[in-house]
């Protein structure tokens, strides 16, 4: 049997031929020894191993090559290889070949990237936080994709093979959620696909959306005091208009030492609470737990928020029974418009009931517009009211400002009165409550800005803590 030389060569990725005219260069990891270097460059994303930048280490890396036929024919470990490495950049380029994610892992590096998405034979493509959906300098064939394909699904400990093509799971590493369609007779055997979303190591918090333009401090405010009095959030809007990102920001205002049971099919959301009890449904197997499942055992357990991830089809119904129990309910959902939402829910496959969509009051329209070259994130939130959706906080274009379309939303909707009779609170105290909410965003927002331009700090996971604290501090001296 002959030896594969081509498996000992290292996947050093280099920089194209011809110069690049680059919008933006930067490096990654940003925080340590830099691993790539990343040009963003005509609507393309090019990515680059430093070491192609220094003599030396490439040097160390073709002797590197060379140990490799020897880990090859059995003669050595990798193991006692890598430690021999003294270059970090190196002994990356080999771990990431031979057990991680091959050239995949630049992009899992790279906190800009939340989407990557691989066909065979085609430029791999990402969804830059900033620049939107670029093409790749990497192409990738059937053969990579399909190993890459069973790689995640090895790690993830899920079945993957042509009887079973189609999966989506959380692979451990970087706890991405991992979508495949495998090569197999449904594709006829020409390709395969693999779909990476990443979830963020620090997640966006309040503040940062409204630092960034994406909320105003007074639809902050208003949201806020939705959440806290449990009313329902339904998140709509397009693909990669931000709707994960804006949940899981709203997430963070739930009252600290509220007990919240979550519910998904895979696990995506972040919460800073105590009393979390993180669930997910099981597709595989003889013994199957479905979002029903879940849902009955978390009204059990005496819990204060209940939170379905993300609704896509039938399991709305049981979704629709966290609204009725009071629960609350931020809830992420695929429709180009409350409007469109509605029409959704209400028509087969899903149809709830009228009588429940009229518990459904509160939208936020996820926007994506380009600003000056640039990708910006602009929110809206609207109500159904006594049938009627109506605007509450909408985007002026021209202004690039979120604006009220009400001159007080606690006093213009019928729905308010649900908060009064099932919290026992009058509509003056919800709007001082309000005020005083606009209060602490601004004073915090202004602190933070002081403290750290980049609004990382307070974290995600304490912001609520000090949100709330001030305001039990307004609320008391003013009452």
């Amino acid at each position: 049997m002959g030896i594969d030389f081509e498996s000992v060569k290292l996947k050093i990725l280099k920089p194209p031929s011809t110069k690049l005219a680059c919008t933006e260069t930067y490096s990654v990891p940003s925080k340590q020894k830099p691993l790539y270097t990343v040009c963003i460059a005509s609507g393309s994303y090019v990515v680059f191993d430093t070491i192609v930048q220094d003599s030396l280490a490439m040097s160390e890396a073709s002797k590197v090559e060379e140990k490799l036929y020897d880990v090859l024919v059995g003669e050595e470990s990798l193991v006692d290889l890598l430690e021999r490495i003294s270059d970090e950049r190196i002994k990356h380029i080999v771990e990431r070949q031979f057990t991680g994610y091959d050239v995949l892992e630049a992009f899992f590096l790279d906190p800009n990237i939340i989407n990557v998405h691989i066909m065979s034979n085609k430029p791999v493509q990402v969804h830059h936080r900033v620049y939107g959906r670029l093409n790749t300098n990497i192409t990738l064939s059937q053969d990579e994709v399909v190993e890459l394909a069973l790689r995640f699904a090895a790690a993830a400990g899920k079945p993957l093979s042509e009887a079973m093509p189609l999966a989506s799971f959380i692979e451990p590493k970087y706890e991405a959620r991992i979508s495949v369609v495998f090569s197999s007779d449904i594709t006829m055997r020409r390709s395969a696909t693999i779909d990476i979303r990443k979830l963020t190591e620090t997640p966006w918090t309040v503040l940062k959306l409204i630092h960034l333009g994406s909320l105003s401090i007074e639809e902050a405010a208003y949201l806020w005091l939705m959440v806290k009095y449990k009313v329902p959030i339904l998140i709509v809007g397009g693909l990669m208009t931000g709707k994960t990102t804006l949940a899981t920001a709203l997430l963070a205002l739930i009252p600290p030492g509220s007990r919240v049971f979550t519910v998904e099919d895979t696990p995506e959301i972040r919460i800073p609470a105590t009393y979390w009890t993180r669930t997910t449904t099981r597709e595989y197997g003889e013994y199957k737990v479905s979002v029903f499942d879940l849902l009955k055992t978390s009204v059990r357990l005496s819990e204060d928020y209940i939170i379905v991830g993300e609704i896509r089809g039938e399991e709305a119904r049981e979704w629709a029974h966290s609204i009725l129990l009071g629960h609350c309910a931020i809830t992420t959902f695929h429709a180009e418009s409350p409007e469109a939402a509605l029409l959704r829910l209400l028509s087969p496959p899903i149809s709830l009931d009228p009588q429940v969509v009229k518990m459904l009051n509160v939208f936020v329209k996820t926007n994506v517009a380009e600003r000056a070259g640039r990708r910006v994130f602009r929110h809206e939130v609207y109500v159904q009211d006594e049938n009627i959706v109506k605007p509450v906080f909408t985007y002026n274009p021209e202004t690039d400002r979120i604006e009220p379309a009400v001159d007080n939303p606690v006093r213009s909707f019928k729905f308010i009165e649900r908060i009064e009779l099932t919290h026992r609170v009058s509509r003056d105290m919800l709007e001082r409550e309000y005020k005083a909410m606009i209060s602490v965003l601004e004073e915090t927002y202004r602190e933070a800005l002081s403290t750290d331009p980049t609004l990382e700090t307070p974290s995600y996971m304490k912001l609520g803590e000090i949100l709330y604290k001030k305001l039990s501090e307004k609320i008391s001296s003013a009452w």
